[in-house]
């Protein structure tokens, strides 16, 4: 099976030609206020399938130290082996939830609804162009301001002290800037792409390719771009 699996507008799996594509992440900090979507999309069926198609997206609720699927099952779409003849490809399938309860977090409270216009991009643009010259010159103390509110958002959605997780923020940011400070891949500013995701309060940006524009092939190393506005000013959010 071929097709790609999103959450609030995020992509969490996207297409892929390989066999026996999955993945997981952590969805505390994409968990909105009111109204939640799963989307999935099954596009084709690959030739070499003999079985039946198969495709599953389920949100777990679990508590720390247990594995995904041993938590409590919240929401989901499952295609399971043997039900071919009840649906045809392509298809896409949103399921819509609404949580009882959601992970600590103030983006939801301050984050403005994404109007976007030329201004913005200009602003984004030199976000992603501070970030990246953070680490190329090896600059601690930007590092540390640009990522100070995310890292805030995601201890409150782990239920993990903010003051805490700074704390192991500035130790990472030491470790890292020793393996790839100075050493991404050329910024390429013009070739950006933009998303609204997450009701328009969060903006996902890649490159043309799906890439993160701040990357060390090479190393291997890359930033996920998650930006919010607050207050009139971008932020890295998520």
């Amino acid at each position: 099976m071929i097709g790609s699996i999103e959450f609030n507008g995020m992509t969490i799996l996207p297409e892929s030609k390989a066999d026996d594509v999955s993945g997981q992440i952590d969805l505390n900090v994409w968990i909105l206020p009111g109204v939640n979507k799963i989307k999935v999309k099954g596009l084709r069926k690959k030739k070499e399938d003999e079985i039946a198609p198969r495709i599953q997206a389920i949100l777990y609720l679990g508590q720390k130290g247990q594995f995904p699927d041993e938590g409590q099952k919240i929401s989901g779409y499952e295609w399971k082996e043997g039900e071919e003849t009840q649906r045809k490809l392509p298809f896409e399938e949103e399921i819509s939830f609404t949580p009882t309860e959601i992970p600590p977090s103030e983006l939801w409270k301050i984050a403005e609804e994404i109007q976007w216009n030329a201004d913005d991009k200009e602003k984004i643009q030199k976000l992603i162009a501070d970030l990246y010259n953070g680490f190329q010159k090896k600059d601690e103390k930007k590092l540390l301001q640009l990522m100070e509110f995310r890292t805030k958002e995601f201890a409150r959605a782990r239920y993990i002290s903010p003051d805490e997780e700074i704390k192991d923020l500035n130790k990472g940011v030491k470790s890292i800037l020793k393996s790839v400070g100075g050493k991404l891949d050329k910024l390429e500013l013009g070739d950006l792409q933009f998303q609204l995701i997450a009701d328009k309060k969060v903006i996902s940006v890649l490159t043309k390719t799906g890439k993160s524009p701040i990357e060390s092939k090479k190393i291997g190393f890359s930033v996920p771009l998650f930006l919010s506005k607050i207050q009139g000013e971008w932020v890295i959010s998520r």
